[in-house]
């Protein structure tokens, strides 16, 4: 899963001169859905977390971070 680094993300897009909703019509999502990323509570796809670093112009690292879970573990406790 590809978590926000939310504060990171917020600073970013009002850096660049962004108002949320703008933002979101902008990279293709809507204004609901990029709140939700922004607040931390839905993950972000990896097509949709490449087009807001490419409209920022950060890298992933920057915005964004790798929440890996270990299946095995999850499977093992099933």
């Amino acid at each position: 899963m590809i978590r926000a680094r939310t504060q990171r993300l917020v600073e970013a897009r009002v850096k660049a001169g962004f108002s949320q909703r703008a933002f979101a019509r902008f990279v293709g999502v809507s204004s609901g859905y990029m709140s939700q990323i922004e607040l931390g509570r839905r993950n972000v796809s990896p097509a949709v977390a490449k087009r807001i670093c490419e409209a920022l112009g950060v890298g992933f690292d920057e915005l964004f971070e790798l929440d890996v879970e270990d299946r095995s573990t999850a499977r093992d406790s099933a």
